[in-house]
């Protein structure tokens, strides 16, 4: 099965309304300043494509829409 675009070297994805949500989450470790979990996160917008795609691969998960894994810091980028 080929691995959809959302889904290449991502940590988690997840669904909301409008996006599908890819999640590359790392550590950030600090000598001086605390260590923090951060997330840097890509926004698909749905559509039929990427939604089939979503499902198809996603299709054993008992909550198919997922859930976000929380972190203290991130930074988004959206894509049409």
């Amino acid at each position: 099965m080929r691995v959809p675009e959302f889904a290449v070297n991502a940590t988690n994805v997840y669904r909301t309304e409008n996006y599908i949500v890819k999640q590359c989450i790392g550590i950030k470790y600090g000598h001086q300043e605390n260590n923090v979990v951060f997330s840097h996160d890509t926004y698909y917008s749905r559509n039929r494509q990427r939604d089939n795609e979503y499902e198809r691969y996603y299709f054993e998960r008992k909550n198919l829409d997922g859930k976000r894994l929380p972190t203290t810091m991130y930074a988004r980028k959206y894509v049409d």
